[in-house]
């Protein structure tokens, strides 16, 4: 097979140059593209769960009776914690201090101040700012019973402004009460520098034995109150 080519426009037949293909045949090569397919995406459907059928026969039960719920992990926190009754019970104490420890806090204060008062053999109260007065002096009494389980307690309610020159701290012991005096200038002063004595809020101070009872002067006797009185006046 044979072509030819020609150099310029206008040209001749002398201008043209004749090519022969070495085996008479030139192929075409013709580029096929693949057409563009968009991927096809099945949707995803979520199973639907048939409502769960309650068998009304089985749920008769109250769920919410004691009998249900004292097995419970927030009851038996509770029940198996001892109380403070079971811990003086427990420490073998007498009757008479049972009946004091089963008393609520307000008249347990009461009647604890009263004891002390007969029992030191303290003069009437000259105002509500104090409970009681031994040699012309103005005496606060402050009552307290044991934390359960623990050899500690807090004593509450202190006021700095109150018309009083001592503190008694009673604490209800197993057998009977334990007492120290302090006299308020000190409770007021060095303890509360020292933060020992703290702010309690709108019920005025207060202060734990564990943190002051070695600041304090124990007292069994009206003779030894007397002679504190008489040593710190």
């Amino acid at each position: 097979m044979k072509f030819s080519i020609c150099k310029k426009k206008g040209h001749d037949a002398h201008s043209c140059k004749t090519i022969e293909a070495e085996n008479d045949i030139i192929p075409v090569t013709t580029l096929v593209t693949a057409p563009v397919t968009t991927p096809v995406t099945t949707p995803v459907t979520a199973p639907v769960t048939a409502p769960v059928k309650i068998d009304m026969e089985s749920t008769t039960e109250d769920i919410l009776s004691a009998d249900n719920w004292k097995n419970t992990k927030a009851f038996k926190s509770i029940t198996n914690k001892e109380t403070q009754i079971q811990y003086y019970k427990r420490m073998k104490s007498c009757e008479e201090v049972l009946v004091l420890v089963e008393l609520e806090s307000k008249p347990f204060g009461s009647v604890g101040e009263k004891i002390i008062q007969e029992s030191l053999q303290l003069g009437p109260r000259t105002s509500t700012q104090n409970d009681g007065t031994r040699n012309g002096k103005k005496i606060e009494i402050k009552c307290a019973r044991y934390w359960q389980g623990k050899d500690d307690c807090v004593w509450q309610h202190l006021e700095p402004d109150h018309d009083y020159e001592y503190a008694l701290f009673a604490l209800l012991d197993f057998q009977g009460w334990k007492v120290w005096v302090i006299k308020k200038s000190f409770l007021m002063g060095e303890m509360r520098e020292k933060k020992i004595v703290t702010f309690q809020g709108k019920q005025g101070w207060w202060v734990r034995k564990s943190a002051i009872v070695s600041y304090l002067t124990p007292i069994k006797t009206i003779v030894e109150l007397d002679a504190f009185i008489q040593s710190s006046d």
